[in-house]
């Protein structure tokens, strides 16, 4: 399986102006990736009938699966997942709405139960949900986590919040046994006249080589990256094997 990260150069509070920036990101990478990984509020305040017919259309045109990023359903941070086929595989909300979106009224939603695509169990976390490791506890067997992002930061530049969400990331992906994919936007993007950090990247928990844990932010708009289930496969079973867990539960990964 392959994701496909789209980083778009700027936001616009118009998500229409958004989504056609984003398709024609992607119609520059025909039939390249089997999931499309969106950055948060790509659908800003776009009506909620709107905002799905933008990421059902991304899906159909595209061929691929689409997580389709967030946009605001009233007072609510919530996403929705097409299959290439236009199915609506999943529904999910942002579940620790901070900062800004407190201050403006935005409201914790619920946590969502994910969706299973090529027999494979993913899970989409909202941006700070990633920073909550009960968002995935008791989850067991997640062969990745999608994460669209909107990583306003506080300082002068944004290394920092990279090295955090880095860190984050891949301790994320360790604990978890699991990939874990990030999608930003351009650290040059602002929300509301606060500076994003472009916090783009992938944490692989069982990498070739030591440098291989984390990758990114991405020079693209469009980066991808291959996941290889049989190999995290056998570092999950190796993990069981040395008693850093008693076993797997649910989901295709084994063990």
């Amino acid at each position: 399986m392959r994701i496909l990260l789209v980083q778009p150069a700027s936001w616009s509070p118009d998500g229409h102006a958004n989504f056609d920036a984003i398709e024609e990101l992607v119609a520059a990478h025909p039939g390249t990736g089997d999931v499309l990984l969106l950055p948060e509020l790509a659908g800003a305040s776009l009506p909620r009938a709107d905002y799905l017919d933008r990421v059902r259309e991304l899906a159909t045109g595209s061929g691929a699966a689409v997580v389709g990023g967030s946009h605001y359903d009233g007072a609510i941070n919530r996403g929705a997942v097409f299959g290439a086929d236009g199915e609506l595989l999943s529904e999910y909300d942002k579940v620790h709405p901070y900062g800004l979106e407190l201050r403006s009224g935005v409201l914790p939603g619920r946590p969502s139960a994910g969706f299973e695509l090529g027999g494979r169990r993913l899970h989409v976390l909202l941006c700070a949900d990633l920073w909550y490791s009960a968002s995935l506890a008791g989850r067991d067997g997640l062969d990745a986590v999608l994460v669209p992002a909107f990583s306003v930061t506080r300082w002068d530049g944004p290394a920092p919040a990279r090295e955090l969400w880095q860190h984050m990331s891949v301790a994320r992906a360790y604990e978890f046994m699991t990939y874990v994919a990030v999608c930003d936007w351009h650290h040059e993007s602002t929300y509301h006249g606060h500076p994003c950090a472009g916090v783009t990247g992938f944490a692989n928990p069982c990498p070739a080589t030591h440098t291989g844990f984390f990758t990114g932010p991405p020079e693209a708009p469009v980066s991808a990256h291959d996941l290889d289930f049989d190999r995290l496969d056998a570092f999950r079973q190796d993990r069981t094997d040395r008693g850093f867990r008693e076993g797997l539960s649910g989901g295709a990964s084994g063990g």
